[in-house]
């Protein structure tokens, strides 16, 4: 095996040499008085400022990581060129517009997702097949029946009743949902006489925890109805056509779109390394403090950090009741990330297309990622649900080694070497990164979000709500985390200007 460059926690401004400029502030006297003050400097929390900034408001964004980006982060490779994607990774220009709209903004170039060849799927029983065809799993079955086509029948059949209840679920409306049905996804799933079946309860895992990092007795299914019908079913959160979640990639990274909305602004009024630890409201202004003793007098401050981590910051007064049962209720997803990097598209070269699903792991599905022109040839590999808990808990060095021996597996003994042959290995740990603590969203149990979740995106006093989680459309993706940040910019812009 080629030498590995293993990689966690390394931040991108670091990689990229110094820091960049807008990190330099200090501030050791009295509150620096500003209109707004927006935690989290994620997707949602850039998008907030700007639209912040672009008003006329004066504005601080403060990151608690000494990176920006949030769920977004581009890496440069050490064995060459191209910048592979730790975190989000793919937009669409037709299904999701506001970031498509960044991306040209910025001059960022995009490349469409490679889907030619087979894609590999592995049973439950552990037995590996090749999927000839993207759309497999909606046709009839051949005159032969097989245990791979009968299973993935199944699997058709199950996604189908998914996707039939989700669209009559009213994403905006959530107190709408029938209480009779507010159970977990694994009950949803009995009631449709479906749960008996080893195969369905594999492949059912296999849903809940690639979407949301859950496991389907742990995930409500009202809130797993409500994310498949906010990413448009799953015709597109599985897709990589042209109106498919993972259609577009960014040659210089998704997160150079956060850079660019950081450079867009005035300079030193996004703060990295900077956690906020408290914030005191009263009737005309709010009091947000950092780790370092930083102090900043706002009128209006907009939570843009995941749902999870509020319970880092002391409010006062508290959070009111409802808000704050529904975000200490909610689970970050479990979930990990590892690019192999290798010197050739072998898998190209043998008829695949670099996709692949697992209902065994450790490598519980992934895609490609590669950038030719660049000669940087990837596959991402992702861990999640029961499958990460456990993975988690392994060295760092059987990590890696559990990851790449799983994929020789799957390619067969002829490709085995090959897959083996790795030129580069990056990932995260997403569930341990810090002000993070997992992926892609947090998720709920039943009767979360029909009872309370029209509380989490209501304004408590001078504080407003954004983060991808409170998203209408596209949670967990950045689609979701920009159109947040721009409804709770939207709110404190007319709020604020309507006093004037």
């Amino acid at each position: 095996m080629a030498t590995q460059a293993t990689f966690s926690g390394i931040a991108t401004a670091a990689a990229a040499g110094g820091k960049p400029k807008w990190t330099d502030w200090s501030s050791t006297g009295p509150p620096t008085e500003v209109d707004a003050v927006v935690i989290g400097g994620g997707f949602s929390g850039l998008t907030a400022a700007y639209d912040l900034q672009q008003s006329g408001l004066s504005t601080v964004v403060l990151e608690a990581r000494d990176r920006l980006g949030g769920r977004s982060w581009s890496y440069q490779l050490e064995s060459g060129p191209g910048i592979v994607e730790l975190g989000a990774t793919w937009i669409n220009n037709s299904t999701q517009p506001s970031v498509f709209s960044l991306a040209e903004k910025f001059g960022l170039t995009t490349i469409e997702q490679y889907i030619k060849g087979d894609q590999i799927i592995q049973g439950p029983d552990g037995e590996v097949f090749r999927l000839p065809s993207l759309d497999q799993l909606s046709v009839d079955p051949s005159p032969e029946p097989s245990p791979e086509l009968e299973a993935l029948q199944l699997a058709g059949t199950l996604m189908a009743l998914i996707n039939e209840a989700a669209d009559k679920v009213d994403i905006r409306r959530p107190n709408q949902f029938p209480e009779e049905q507010d159970v977990t996804v694994a009950e949803w799933v009995a009631q449709q006489g479906l749960w008996d079946n080893l195969v369905v309860q594999a492949f059912t895992r296999q849903l809940t925890s690639t979407l949301v990092g859950r496991e389907p007795h742990e995930l409500g299914v009202q809130y797993f109805l409500d994310y498949v019908k906010s990413g448009l079913g799953f015709d597109s959160l599985g897709s990589e056509k042209a109106d498919g979640a993972q259609y577009l990639m960014i040659k210089e990274g998704t997160s150079a779109i956060a850079t660019e909305l950081a450079k867009a602004m005035t300079s030193g009024s996004v703060l990295t390394s900077a956690p906020a630890t408290s914030i005191v409201q009263t009737k005309d202004h709010v009091i947000v403090s950092t780790k370092s003793g930083q102090k900043f007098k706002s009128k209006k401050v907009i939570m843009a950090n995941p749902t999870n981590t509020y319970k880092e910051i002391d409010f006062a007064p508290g959070l009111p009741e409802e808000k704050k049962i529904v975000v200490s209720n909610t689970m970050p997803g479990i979930y990990a990330k590892m690019i192999l990097t290798y010197s050739s598209p072998w898998w190209r070269e043998a008829g695949l297309q670099g996709k692949f699903t697992s209902l065994v792991g450790p490598a519980c599905f992934g895609w490609e990622i590669s950038v030719p022109d660049l000669s940087q040839y990837s596959l991402a590999v992702f861990v999640s649900g029961d499958v990460a808990r456990e993975w988690h808990q392994l060295p760092a060095d059987q990590q890696k080694k559990s990851i790449i021996e799983h994929m020789g597996q799957m390619v067969g003994e002829e490709l085995a070497e090959k897959a083996h042959d790795v030129l580069e290995v990056n990932y995260v740990e997403w569930t341990k990164e810090e002000h993070i603590w997992g992926g892609p969203t947090s998720s709920m149990g039943p009767g979360l979000l029909r009872k309370h979740g029209q509380a989490l995106r209501e304004p408590f006093g001078h504080v407003h709500f954004a983060g991808g989680e409170t998203a209408f459309e596209w949670k967990g993706y950045l689609e979701g985390a920009v159109t947040a940040g721009q409804r709770a910019a939207k709110e404190v812009i007319e709020s604020l200007k309507g006093e004037e």
